[in-house]
């Protein structure tokens, strides 16, 4: 005559940075500890967020577990993350870094807003007072404070709208690409001097005619003192 064996499942004891104190708490109640010998950490039994309990061993009347549960990552119950479940996480990326990405993608968001539905006029971008419209559109994307720095540099006919972005000390001018354009950036870097505004000065020309064959970096100031570090970038189509 046979007999059937049941099993049932233990409790596991956990430190909150995933260490497994005992698979057994119910079976070898000693085994349980208030802090992990290994890190110093508080140890749990259950969810945080349900109370359930974290499944140990499963036990075999006359047999003996052999190894131990690895941590669970999740509740079973209530599919919570338990503390020692972390997902990797990306360093955050610098103000900079952002910026630039932005803008290097403007040329093809211009392309984009030139295809629209049944037969409607394009957006087009015409000029260097569309382009700051279009910049000023996007920024709010990923910078929350963005303040429009109105400045009537000597090489320019009118006023002309760069974009100071505060928190992060960062000053934007844009231009349209047009012959001798990067000699302009010693005023502009100079003006920056004086204001003490910004840390950064990230210069924009747009160049939709490829009139700028090589990117090269702009030429410096030629004010002596200590300004902005100047950074450009050259879009093209």
């Amino acid at each position: 005559m046979s007999s059937v064996e049941y099993c049932v499942q233990d409790v596991m004891q956990v430190c909150r940075n995933g260490h497994v104190i005992t698979d057994l708490l119910r079976t070898c109640p000693e085994r349980a500890q208030t802090h992990c010998d290994r890190c110093g950490a508080v140890t749990l039994d259950h969810c945080p967020t349900c109370g359930h309990e974290l499944p140990g061993a499963f036990v075999v009347p006359g047999l003996q577990p052999v190894g131990a549960r690895p941590a669970p990552c999740f509740c079973e119950r209530c599919g919570a993350a338990f503390p020692w479940t972390r997902q990797r996480r990306l360093p955050p990326r610098e103000p900079v870094a952002i910026l630039e990405n932005l803008l290097r993608r403007l040329p093809g968001v211009v392309r984009q807003l030139r295809v629209r539905h049944d037969a409607r006029p394009p957006f087009r971008v015409r000029d260097e007072r569309d382009l700051e419209d279009l910049v000023r559109a996007l920024l709010p994307l990923h910078f929350d404070d963005v303040r429009p720095e109105c400045r009537t540099p000597s090489y320019a006919a009118g006023t002309r709208t760069d974009f100071l972005l505060a928190p992060e000390n960062i000053a934007l001018t844009i231009k349209w690409a047009q012959p001798r354009i990067l000699e302009q950036v010693p005023e502009d870097a100079a003006y920056y001097r004086r204001e003490r505004t910004c840390h950064t000065l990230v210069v924009f020309v747009y160049d939709p005619e490829s009139l700028l064959r090589e990117p090269y970096p702009p030429p410096a100031a030629t004010e002596e003192g200590p300004g902005p570090e100047v950074r450009c970038l050259i879009g093209s189509l």
